[in-house]
Formats: C-alpha cells, structure tokens, sequence
C-alpha cells in the first residue's frame, strides 16, 4: 500500500469516516472551496464532456447561467444549441443512458 493509501486508512479511522473514499469526498469538497478558480474549471469540464448541463454546471460553478455562458464563451467552447436531429438525439439519449 502506498503512503497516500495508508494516510487515508488512518485518517478515516481516525476521524470517525465511514470509509476512505468519505475522507476524499471532503477534502475535494474543501479544495473546490478554497479555490474557485478550481471549481469553475470542474463545472467547464464536466459540460464539455456532457456529464452536466449548462445549468448543473453554472450551479456546480457557483454562477448564473448567463455567466457561465460567458466563461465558455472566454475559453473557447462551443455550446450546443437548437434542436438535435433523430439520430443525434438517440446518441445523446444512449450515452445519458449508460
């Protein structure tokens, strides 16, 4: 086991977690925290990578949608709009699905 692994096994003991994965959950809760620069490019990389919506990503980020909108725009991201085609729409629907 490496030191990392043994650290979080003892602080999770030690802290009252219920297992070590709860110990990561709050330290990753408590960098986003420290640094929101972070957070936003958390919310920027889960709406590329389709795992939240422009909204759940505003929210993740901490911002109004039309902000966000603003920062993709900033970093050179498209966003989808309009309709999707038959075809684009069943891809999109598998991938939600999976």
């Amino acid at each position: 086991m490496s030191g990392l692994a043994e650290d979080l096994d003892a602080i999770a003991a030690a802290g009252g977690y219920d297992d070590t994965d709860a110990v990561v959950e709050e330290a990753v809760r408590e960098l986003l925290r420290r640094r929101p620069e972070l957070r936003l490019s958390l919310a920027v990389e889960r709406y590329r990578t389709g795992t939240v919506s422009l909204n759940g990503a505003a929210e993740l980020a901490g911002v109004s949608a039309e902000a966000f909108k603003e920062e993709l725009a900033d970093r050179g991201i498209d966003r989808d709009a309009g309709f999707l085609d038959d075809s684009s729409r069943e891809e999109r629907l598998e991938t939600f699905l999976e």
